[in-house]
């Protein structure tokens, strides 16, 4: 009788293990959908109809690197947040860690890359260095729906003006409707590079940086496969990290830094 009682515990014990691998493997083994910001070029965005950028190209790269394949559904940031806290899609991009969204999602720990978050000023009309102290009193033009760091959002003494997008904002500072724009660098120089035949966007510049904030892809903590997604996407990351895909790629989308304006 124990012999039947051990077996049975033992027998129990293989389904089990045989149900968790099986588990494991159930992201792995299909195709998985995530949502996509559709305005953030050249990280994410979508061009005549088709979504482009650095992260749905690295994503699609280290999800493929451990054996999965990826689709995206697009849409502005806030839709790709309900998609992902409502679980109704695994994951999302792309999104910064604070301490209001840190157990919100499961992040994976390896950042896809990093932004500043830049003071642009008119060419020539601001010294180098500049801070948050030096746009207090001023008007400041910002994106609609970014976070420009609590220094900035919670400062009454800073006069913003919300334009609904960055190439608005640089566009309002370089005509005179404002003092001073906030976009981050990267963004901000792939404007102007694209922008090139335009004398307003050319008379913008970087006087200085607010912050750095690294990027992530979020996964649903409300989806039963988000965390198993994550680590599935960690791995892939560093998979394209050691076989030289993320340095390819970055080199292909993201412009290369430019240094703050001279005095």
């Amino acid at each position: 009788m124990m012999y039947l009682r051990k077996k049975a515990i033992l027998l129990a014990s293989l389904l089990v293990a045989a149900g968790l691998s099986i588990a494991a493997g159930l992201v792995s083994a299909r195709s998985l959908t995530l949502a996509a910001e559709d305005d953030f070029y050249p990280f994410s965005a979508v061009r005549d109809g088709e979504l482009v950028g650095f992260v749905p190209a690295l994503t699609r790269a280290a999800f493929n690197a451990v054996g999965t394949e990826v689709q995206f559904q697009t849409g502005p940031f806030s839709r790709v947040l309900y998609l992902v806290e409502s679980g109704r899609l695994i994951g999302g991009f792309t999104g910064a860690i604070d301490d209001s969204n840190r157990s919100a999602f499961h992040w994976h720990k390896t950042p896809i890359g990093t932004v500043q978050l830049a003071i642009w000023a008119r060419t020539g009309e601001a010294g180098k260095g500049l801070g948050v102290e030096d746009l207090e009193g001023r008007d400041v033009s910002v994106t609609r729906g970014f976070f420009n760091t609590d220094e900035v959002d919670q400062n009454p003494r800073i006069n913003r003006i919300v334009a609904p997008s960055d190439e608005s904002s640089l566009k309002m500072l370089a005509l005179g409707r404002s003092d001073f724009a906030l976009v981050t660098d990267k963004i901000g120089q792939t404007i102007l590079r694209g922008k090139a035949e335009s004398a307003a966007e050319r008379k913008v510049e970087i006087v200085g940086f607010i912050d750095e904030v690294d990027l992530y892809v979020f996964f649903s903590t409300t989806h039963p496969e988000g965390k198993e997604a994550a680590e599935l996407f960690q791995r892939g990351l560093e998979a394209t990290i050691a076989n030289g895909t993320y340095e390819r790629l970055a080199r292909q989308w993201l412009p290369a830094p430019v240094p703050v304006a001279a005095e």
